[in-house]
Parts: structure tokens; sequence; C-alpha cells
């Protein structure tokens, strides 16, 4: 929230505001050459890891929101936020659909449109570096405007969109205006990143805005606002004074006065909506104006992003309550023990946790395991991986790897279960194995 304000904040160096800004997760891993580690490889050690659907070539432009002025800086909220910038965001391609071709000997290809590469200083080169592997190290285009804004693309696959977004009223309205895009993820999102440079007026476009009387009302009042003229057409204070009052009054509040806060005289009795007049809309002709917005990301670091994911698959479940498990063991005894149920055994050599009441046979195995209460686990039953909920009774000799068992299900004697999911209350007969990766047993 406060990156999005950030770049809403009016500082010098730029005319954009934000529009969306989304969370993203540093998910890559290295071996101990450096080297980035493939999906698979760290699903093998343990990390988070992804799906080939998951993954994304993400851009990132170099262009940060400008610096706060001293007055917004001084308030409260400002001093809270992140000390890394959020970046603005010019590419988002599933990794699927870029290397559709992939297997067949053509070699895929990643298209920037050059206006997305924003303005340069004459004759220099737009540089797109790559970050996360899966494209070349460098690519360059030249450019011929006069201002550089945004000298570099880095581009990454290592970065996860944990969908998480902040939005600005327009974009609602927008939605309220398309009434055909079904998906944020899949269409609005992309016409927001595509449309940004062009402006707002753009991202609602000539169509909507013909068929759609409705549609028509929607767009001029954003102009209005995004203009800072208010609903009776009487235009409110410009965002830089605002920063300014907003100043001196934390300014006030630190000195124990706010005569500063009252205006100067001489702003007294003019109406600033006076020199507004050029910018109303004609109600029959698509608006001229060019209002151009941010599409921005806030990246995690890597420490950060390990317990920030979206739990919706097998593999993110298993390792949100393997990552969880192994933070909890890391903590000093008295503090770990307090966050447990009373009775639970905790092992800090195979990164497990037992809740009490749970029947052990004899040479059971647990390994990165979260079990629940009351379970039965069989002689030589061994677990790699497992979530295993309250109340589950597992046979002798059985084999489980990263899956997942419902509260209430019974698995008989020598089973050979792996990356499959167990619904609660299910009954799998003894000496069942699985056939395919996800497989799932119900009632």
């Amino acid at each position: 929230v406060q990156a999005h304000r950030r770049w809403n904040a009016c500082g010098s160096g730029t005319a954009a505001s934000a529009s969306c800004t989304m969370l993203l997760t540093d998910v890559g891993a290295e071996d101990k050459e450096g080297i980035p580690l493939k999906e698979s490889s760290k699903a093998k050690m343990g990390l988070h890891s992804r799906e080939e659907e998951d993954m994304e070539y993400l851009g990132l432009s170099s262009e940060v929101p400008p610096p706060l002025s001293a007055s917004l800086a001084s308030l409260s909220y400002s001093k809270s936020c992140s000390a890394t910038p959020s970046r603005r965001v010019v590419l988002k391609r599933s990794k699927l659909e870029v290397e559709e071709d992939e297997g067949i000997g053509s070699t895929p290809k990643l298209a920037v449109p050059k206006r997305r590469l924003h303005k340069g200083s004459s004759g220099s080169n737009r540089r797109i570096t790559g970050g996360g592997g899966g494209l070349a190290d460098m690519l360059s285009m030249s450019a011929t405007a006069t201002v550089d804004h945004s000298p570099t693309i880095s581009l990454h696959t290592d970065l996860h969109d944990v969908h998480l977004y902040v939005l600005s009223n327009w974009v609602f309205q927008l939605i309220h205006a398309r009434p055909s895009m079904q998906s944020f993820q899949n269409e609005v999102l992309p016409l927001l990143i595509s449309r940004q440079y062009r402006g707002v007026e753009a991202a609602f476009g000539p169509t909507a805005w013909k068929k759609v009387e409705g549609n028509r009302e929607r767009l001029r009042k954003v102009v209005r606002e995004l203009d800072g003229i208010a609903e009776d057409g009487r235009a409110v204070v410009a965002c830089n004074q605002v920063s300014t009052l907003l100043g001196m009054y934390a300014s006030g509040k630190m000195s124990g006065g706010l005569g500063s806060f009252l205006p100067n005289e001489d702003d007294v009795g003019i109406n600033p909506a006076d020199d507004l007049d050029a910018t109303e809309l004609d109600p029959d002709s698509f608006p001229t104006s060019k209002h151009p917005f941010v599409v921005s990301a806030q990246v995690l670091s890597r420490e950060a992003s390990s317990l920030t994911l979206r739990a919706c698959t097998l593999p993110s479940l298993l390792y949100g309550c393997s990552e969880v498990t192994s933070q909890t063991l890391q903590l000093d005894p008295t503090l770990s023990t307090a966050l447990v149920p009373n009775g639970a055994r905790l092992s800090t050599k195979f990164n497990s946790i037992i809740l009490p009441k749970c029947s052990m046979g004899e040479k059971v195995q647990t390994k990165a395991c979260t079990i629940g209460k009351s379970v039965v686990l069989g002689d030589r039953a061994k677990l790699n991986n497992v979530v295993v909920m309250d109340g589950v009774s597992i046979g002798s000799n059985t084999v489980l790897q990263n899956s997942l068992v419902g509260v209430g299900a019974q698995i008989g004697e020598n089973c050979n279960l792996k990356d499959c999911q167990v619904g609660p209350g299910a009954v799998v007969p003894s000496g069942t194995k699985t056939v395919e990766k996800g497989e799932a047993f119900h009632v």
C-alpha cells in the first residue's frame, strides 16, 4: 500500500500516477557455484518450486517512484515504506506462451514494444538485461528521444506473482466500462500494462465510449478527478499544494502550533477552476487528453519471500507447512514449545512436528512432516514432506511422500503414495500405489 502511495505522492520527475501495484516474491535459488536451479531441483531440495504454467517472464523497468517531497517525507506513514522502491512493470507474459514453439527447433522470442522502453537520450541504447535466465543476457535498441527516464529493463523468471494487488479507484470504473473482461489476471492486468504509456483514455478505449453513454460519463468523471476537478465543477487543491499543506501540518504538530498552516494572503479569493475550462470534455467526441499511469511492483527480498506465498497448490502448501515448521524449530526451545500444544513432539533433526495423542509404531520415520492430533502410524511407516490432518490412520510399511492426507482418512498397509491428495474420510485399500502425479483419493 505504501509503495502504491509513493507513485501518487506527486514528487518531482513524473507526471504518471499508479493504477496498480502488485506484490512479487523472489523464489530463485542457486547451487554452490551460483548457477540457478531448475524447478525440479528446487523441489527435491525442499525449496519453493513452481509448476511450469505458474512461471512468467516479468520485465521491470529501472524507473522507480520519485523521491517524496520534504513535507510528505516527514509524515509517519511515509517512514514505514520499504527501503526497496517499487519498479514499473513493462512486461508480464506466461513462460508457456513465450516458449510455445520450444521443442520444434524454433528459438523462443520475447518482443518488447518500443514504446515500453520509454524515452531515452538521443543516440543512446536501451538495454534489456536478463535476470533469472531463459533469454539472452542483453538486447539492444536505439532510442531518439531527449530524456532518459528508463535506461534498462531487467527480465526475470525467478519472480513470482502472489496475486496481491492495490488498485486506484479509476481502475474499478474501467472494469465496469469493459464488462466483457472476466479475469483480472488474464485480461485487466495485461491491458493496464500495455496501455500505461498511452494513458487512462486509451485504457478505456474509443469503442466503449461510442457504444454506451454510461461509459462516457465514467471516463469524464475519471478525467475530471485526475485533473483535480471536484464533482461540483470546482477545482480541488493541486497535489503539490496538498503536499505542502501536509508538511506544514506535520511541522505544526511537532512544534505545538499550526499557525503556518494558513494559506498565503495572495491566494485568498482565487478560484482555481477559472483556469480549467480547457479541460472540459466534448460530450460527443473521445477525449484527446492523455493521462499516463504506472503499473508497478514491489519485490520482496528472498528472505522475506520464504513465507509469502499463495498456498493454492499441493507443492506450495507443503512448502509453506515445512517452512513454518522449520522456522519454529529454529527458535529458542522456550519460545518454540509455547507455539505448539502441550504434549507435542518437536524434531529439529528431521524438521517435523507431531501433535499430541498420536500412536507411533516401531521404526516409524517422519521427515519434514506435520502430523495432526490422534494419528495412528503403523510399524515401519515412512513419511517424507507430508501433512497429515487429525484422526488419520496409516498402516504398516506404507510410504508417503509429498502428499496431503485429510481429516479421518484411512490408508491401508503396504501402500506407496507420492505427490497425491487423500481427501477427508477417504479409505485407501492396502497395497495401493499412485500411478500419476497429483492423483487424488476421495470418499
